[in-house]
């Protein structure tokens, strides 16, 4: 069998990355004539990759962030491809897209573009109408040249077919069930944050970026007794001002994790009693985001309280699994949480329909629907 190639990249540095690393199994699984080339970068604060059955490479940059990080990217990017042999090129998020799109065009190949979110309509890019233009030329030059795109969920495909009058496929970031929190047992989280046993446990995990309403969910533990604990996992732009908000109020009930590699995040996951995702509808990323940790939270078992978004008002609708928020100021926040506690009925119900509702947001299902846009590809 010949060997054949194809290049995935990323802009991020691949740690925690969940729906790359599945759909690199997915082709390694699959398409076994393949050879894997998955590509990011590598940040002076990167955590180690663990081993994986397809190659990894990630560049390490001079610059961290602002143009000159994202033009040192493209470019890194684009002679990577090449001086390696052709292949077939696999771009996710439009950061990444421009160099794919000359390769695929300098050598021939075929082109998938993986869009994970209104990467236009991002807050960082709100109000800079510059820099927003750049990466809204290189998208209305691209995508309607596309032969294959995929994108996180119905309400961002519909958006992006009507916009560029292309097919554009859904598959959604859940996790894989199978095996799904295996390693819970080796991290007992309420003995290393010392919580006690009639604690309540609430998560965050994601990014720790602005407009995530974390500043106003850190204000709500002002208002609730310290039996109930928060566990923030990730990091961001704004973690660093969290956490020194934390110590300033003097919230001991409140606990970062910094990043933590996805092979381990379900052993966090798992033992919460709650788990927050409260976006604002600020822009219209978020407002018509499916957040990944929010099918974290279903298949760990875990109740969700979350904003009143397109997306996420659609899951609970169908699998009543938690709660709306009503708003993001810091004392509804905290009733709404107290609430949920105050009725462990409801709660347990809410648990109950995790079972069902993680049946269908898995893994196992989504892969079926890549394998079969793959299969005319590869």
């Amino acid at each position: 069998m010949k060997t054949k190639r194809i290049y995935i990249s990323v802009i991020n540095d691949l740690v925690t990355d969940q729906r790359v690393h599945k759909v690199c199994e997915t082709i390694y699984s699959n398409f076994p004539e393949y050879k894997i080339t998955l590509i990011g970068r590598l940040k002076k604060d990167s955590k180690p990759v663990n081993k994986r059955i397809y190659k990894v490479h990630r560049m390490s940059l001079r610059f961290e962030k602002g143009f000159k990080f994202y033009a040192e990217y493209n470019l890194r990017l684009f002679f990577y491809l090449l001086f390696h042999r052709r292949g077939v090129y696999f771009s996710n998020d439009l950061d990444t897209l421009l160099p794919n799109f000359l390769m695929s065009r300098l050598k021939g190949s075929r082109l998938i573009y993986d869009s994970h979110e209104y990467f236009t309509e991002v807050p960082e890019l709100i109000g800079r109408e510059k820099v927003r233009s750049i990466w809204l030329r290189i998208e209305s030059y691209i995508l309607p040249k596309l032969k294959t795109m995929l994108t996180v969920n119905k309400t961002l495909a519909k958006i992006y077919s009507e916009k560029y009058n292309i097919p554009v496929h859904v598959v959604r970031n859940v996790p894989k069930l199978q095996g799904y929190g295996t390693s819970a047992h080796v991290l007992n989280v309420r003995e290393k944050y010392g919580i006690a046993a009639n604690g309540h446990l609430l998560i965050y995990q994601g990014a720790v970026n602005k407009d995530r309403g974390l500043e106003e969910l850190i204000e709500a533990f002002t208002y609730l007794p310290e039996t109930y604990h928060l566990l923030i996992v990730g990091s961001g732009d704004v973690y660093q001002i969290l956490v020194e908000k934390t110590m300033e109020l003097k919230l001991n009930h409140i606990h970062f994790t910094g990043q933590i590699p996805f092979s381990e995040l379900a052993a966090y996951t798992i033992q919460a009693d709650l788990g927050v995702s409260f976006e604002k509808s600020t822009n219209l990323n978020y407002r018509f985001a499916l957040p990944n940790k929010v099918f974290d939270y279903i298949t760990s078992g875990v109740p969700i309280l979350v904003s009143p978004l397109t997306e996420l008002c659609a899951i609970l609708d169908k699998h009543d699994v938690g709660k709306l928020l009503p708003s993001h100021e810091p004392k509804d926040i905290a009733e709404s949480i107290e609430t949920i506690f105050d009725n462990q009925n409801q709660l347990a119900i809410w648990k109950e329909n995790t079972q069902k509702a993680r049946e269908e947001y898995c893994w196992e299902n989504e892969e079926k629907k890549l394998i079969s846009i793959l299969l005319p590809l590869l």
